[in-house]
């Protein structure tokens, strides 16, 4: 089969949806004049679009470009942690979305403050925003890349324009706009993901999809499970325990997670946007991994693939999205890109820009006003926060693949300990401030130690293993120390058992 080059016509459906999506932001964040409005859609949003917007904003181009690419690099062996975490929804869905919902927080550090002390919340808001602003310069790059290789545009200059466009989106539309663009990005997502099916199962070319899965089954790259329990493999036992910590973890302690659920309009909304984020999410991301077999197979038969792109596995995708897709369908998988770089960045701009804003701006300046002159000062800081991002993406540029890597292990080596203390401070009555600090410099310590035994090959782990050690040791070591030292707690009625009854069900959703 023979490729093709970019179209006009692919520039043209990317174009109009960026202007669907700016018009949306616009309209939307012309009604906004307090900080309510801005930060937190005032709390009204219903759960359909919380939880469309939750998966949008979950699926980076990284996910998009990465899955397929682990396929054809690896296997599928990351495909259970879809399911693997099931242990979590319930715990999730009937505790912590509940139970912290009620306090109605914008930033989620609130809690630690409220439980433990003023020092650990703005530790941890600190701590969340320097490891955010890593990821950030990721998810700028990442869809430019793709978006470059496609099309042959300047790489800095996309960057740039991208980053510019998202800020904007971003800095318009608040919380409310993110949310509605992001349910827009998700049917066009659907769109696009379908019609690359489509392309597979009714394309003239010299194989079929069960072909090409036959070709990729046989080259060992649909593997989906590894039984072994040696601590370097990505084993369904670490899946099973990483998957269940982490996903209670990252709603708890994750503002760029919990952010959507807090702008619902009841805890019933919130945890129906919950599940319903899952419900609506876990299909994509299963098509995802079958594209990755069917394209290795569809490049093993065709023999078109060329050779400076086999090491680049994250590369392959929007080489084939470019070259072999039909007209228009290119265009509409470039907007998915696109779009799930602006849900992804807008999500983390926003939620560094409440840390900010809730965190710092309102406890250390002398200005309490929270109308029209908030919501000029936040579109600023979010300003600033998408500049910020731009500049730290074309570091990216320059070093390289390798600070992603970085990035991403240190986001994990961090996201750990937070969660254990989130873990001690919902689940525990013993736990004081001590304790918590303690045991998260401990779990700190003990993350930082696994990876450079890893780095230096003393002692291999798979990389999941980090945030497993983290959230365990951290809760651990806190709750013994707290035991020993001090009082229990700075407040009491502050633990989800205390304070959270099991919501009841009734039919006002609609």
């Amino acid at each position: 089969m023979t490729g093709r080059n970019f179209s006009y016509i692919d520039g043209i459906i990317v174009i109009v949806y960026l202007l669907v999506t700016g018009i949306i932001s616009y309209v939307i964040g012309r009604r906004q004049k307090n900080k309510e409005a801005y930060l937190m859609a005032d709390r009204k949003m219903h759960w359909f679009p919380v939880a469309l917007s939750s998966v949008a904003a979950g699926f980076s181009a990284i996910s998009i470009l990465g899955a397929p690419g682990f396929v054809m690099a690896e296997d599928m062996r990351y495909l259970p942690s879809l399911f693997t975490g099931i242990i979590s929804i319930p715990v999730v869905y009937y505790i912590v979305i509940p139970f912290l919902y009620k306090l109605k927080m914008v930033s989620v550090y609130e809690y630690l403050e409220i439980r433990f002390s003023t020092g650990l919340r703005l530790f941890a808001s600190v701590l969340f925003m320097l490891t955010k602003l890593g990821y950030l310069a990721m998810i700028v790059f990442t869809p430019c890349l793709a978006i470059s290789a496609a099309t042959g545009v300047n790489l800095g200059l996309l960057i740039i324009l991208f980053g510019l466009t998202t800020t904007a989106f971003t800095v318009v539309g608040g919380l409310e706009g993110i949310i509605w663009t992001e349910l827009v990005q998700y049917f066009v997502l659907i769109a696009g993901i379908v019609a690359v099916v489509i392309f597979f199962l009714f394309a003239p070319t010299a194989g079929h999809v069960s072909q090409y899965w036959n070709i990729a089954s046989q080259a060992g790259k649909t593997k989906m499970f590894d039984f072994s329990f040696a601590l370097n493999n990505l084993s369904i036992w670490v899946m099973i325990l990483s998957t269940t910590l982490m996903g209670i973890a990252g709603v708890c302690s994750d503002q760029t997670s919990i952010q959507r659920f807090f702008a619902a309009r009841s805890i019933k909304h919130a945890i129906h946007g919950y599940i319903f984020s899952l419900i609506f999410g876990t299909p994509v991301v299963i098509i995802l991994y079958f594209i990755g077999a069917w394209m290795f197979g569809f490049f093993h038969s065709e023999q078109v693939l060329p050779a400076g792109l086999a090491g680049q596995p994250d590369r392959i995708f929007p080489y084939f999205i470019a070259k072999y897709l039909p007209v228009g369908v290119t265009g509409m998988m470039l907007a998915v890109i696109v779009g799930s770089g602006i849900s992804t960045v807008s999500a983390v701009l926003h939620s560094l820009n409440s840390l900010f804003m809730v965190d710092f701006y309102e406890r250390f300046t002398s200005n309490k006003e929270k109308g029209r002159h908030y919501v000029i000062v936040s579109r600023w800081v979010n300003f600033g926060w998408g500049v910020v991002g731009i500049i730290i993406a074309f570091y990216v540029m320059k070093l390289g693949n390798s600070i992603l890597e970085v990035t991403a292990i240190v986001g994990s080596l961090f996201a750990g300990p937070l969660g254990g203390i989130y873990f001690l401070g919902i689940f525990t009555k013993r736990a004081n401030n001590f304790g918590a600090i303690f045991g998260g410099i401990i779990g700190l310590i003990v993350t930082i130690g696994t990876f450079l035994l890893n780095k230096f090959g003393i002692k291999e782990f798979n990389f999941m293993w980090y945030g497993v050690f983290g959230i365990t040791t951290t809760f651990f070591v806190g709750y013994l120390c707290s035991l020993f030292f001090g009082s229990s707690s700075k407040k009491s009625g502050l633990q989800a058992p205390a304070a959270v009854a099991i919501p009841n069900h009734s039919p006002d959703l609609i």
